[in-house]
């Protein structure tokens, strides 16, 4: 059909139908997701075309006042402080969204460090949550990727301080200002560490230095990939001992591969192995700012990282 010959209202009844052959499918999709709630992640969107349900977390609109934090001096005070806000205006917060999903009959886990509930729900439990005004956003599961190491080839075994370790100067920060770390407690959220290696056991906070350890306030495995419960950390994938070798790493014989030898360290284990989920990490990051107990209870905010004076 030439166009230059075709009367112009034919040429508008074919443009509108073939409009209309495009976006009816799509509105027929949207019917289930009003326009107006752009607080849904497409990806969950995309999920519900082909599957069911999707495990999603509701963000809370509601946020915490830590302002006040900044003024506090005594470091324990602010500590306790920051985690009561946090907790309080979550659980005050949530108490609608988690209301509506117990009356589903639709599991779901609470955090509070981000104001926000992990669960797996239909369309329209997803499009109920989406029109409350006390919900902020709704963004879809996931897992973050630690990189695969590259090849490389061999180097000899250190046998001093490690050439990292010695391009930014921290020899001399220990011998100048003789500080190695000394009133320091670290903390790495990765794929866990092995507590005995013999560069990291001395800087353990969980070692009582008579050959026993206390992993209690000093490790946390929400995922229990180190055991049913874990009860002691470990590394299923190696790469959290290497970043903590690489921040507190001293075998006291001369291998210097730590920056901070004197400071002390525990751990959390986010990612499960060289994925990191999203509820693991979000866990870990409570954990963090408030350390429990092997059981994962009474949470002690003073016993988190610290810095002195700080």
């Amino acid at each position: 059909m030439n166009p230059r010959w075709t009367p112009r209202w034919i040429r508008v009844i074919v443009a509108v139908l073939l409009l209309l052959s495009l976006v009816i499918p799509i509105m027929a999709f949207a019917g289930s997701f009003p326009a107006a709630q752009a607080n849904i992640d497409p990806v969950v969107l995309s999920q519900l075309t082909t599957q069911k349900e999707s495990t999603v977390w509701v963000v809370l609109r509601e946020k915490a006042n830590l302002t006040s934090a900044h003024s506090m001096k005594n470091w324990e005070e602010r500590g306790t402080f920051v985690v009561a806000q946090l907790q309080a205006t979550a659980n005050r917060s949530q108490t609608g969204v988690r209301t509506l999903l117990k009356s589903r009959g639709k599991s779901h886990k609470p955090f509070w460090m981000v104001n926000a509930i992990k669960l797996t729900a239909d369309a329209a439990t997803i499009n109920e949550l989406a029109q409350r005004s006390d919900v902020e956003r709704i963004i879809a599961d996931g897992t973050f990727s630690i990189p695969q190491p590259k090849p490389a080839t061999a180097q000899a075994k250190v046998n001093t301080v490690e050439w990292g370790i010695d391009r930014i100067n921290a020899p001399q920060v220990w011998s100048n200002f003789g500080v190695h770390g000394e009133g320091i407690v670290i903390a790495n959220i990765d794929t866990g560490v092995q507590f005995d290696h013999p560069a990291l056991v001395k800087q353990y906070r969980g070692n009582l230095g008579d050959g026993s350890f206390d992993h209690n306030y000093n490790w946390y495995d929400p995922s229990n990939v180190c055991g049913y419960p874990s009860t002691a950390p470990c590394d299923n994938a190696g790469h959290g001992t290497h970043t903590m070798g690489t921040m507190v790493g001293d075998d006291g014989v001369g291998n210097q591969i730590g920056v901070a030898p004197g400071a002390r360290w525990i751990a959390a284990k986010g990612c499960e192995d060289m994925g990191c989920s999203y509820a693991a990490l979000m866990a870990a990051g409570q954990w963090v700012l408030a350390p429990t107990d092997l059981s994962g209870n009474n949470p002690r905010p003073d016993l988190r990282p610290v810095l002195r004076d700080c």
